[in-house]
């Protein structure tokens, strides 16, 4: 741990995705994007973290219990939006539809090198599949 260095000020270092069935949600995601999680420390379902340290990516962050015990952190429509990294956007809408989740929309251009198409989770976040086009 000596070697590591902090990101920079405004990097994310941290990916919440709320959910009220954390088994459910963590399904989901390990399905649809093959989401490696670290091994559950409690059968308490109330968060499974993600595990991209194989991956050598610096951000971290799991799937959370919600609402927690603020209030401030529930499932569902609003919040922050993440967009997923996909090979192909026909094979992820099959992935989202067979892992219980719903897709939104059409396939929407991206600027001039992208398709997208949002999604619903199983738990009703929002986000959205983003591929690359030549």
């Amino acid at each position: 741990m000596s070697d590591w260095k902090p990101p920079a000020f405004g990097t994310p270092v941290w990916i919440g995705i709320p959910a009220t069935d954390v088994a459910r949600a963590s399904a989901f995601y390990k399905k649809v994007f093959n989401i490696p999680f670290k091994d559950p420390s409690s059968e308490s379902n109330e968060c499974r973290l993600f595990d991209f340290t194989k991956n050598g990516v610096s951000i971290t962050g799991g799937i959370l219990k919600a609402p927690d015990s603020t209030g401030a952190f529930t499932a569902g429509k609003g919040g922050v939006a993440l967009s997923w990294f996909v090979e192909n956007l026909d094979d992820s809408v099959k992935a989202i539809e067979g892992a219980g989740g719903k897709v939104l929309t059409g396939e929407e251009k991206e600027g001039d090198s992208g398709l997208l198409r949002y999604f619903a989770d199983s738990e009703g976040n929002i986000g959205s599949i983003y591929m690359m086009v030549q």
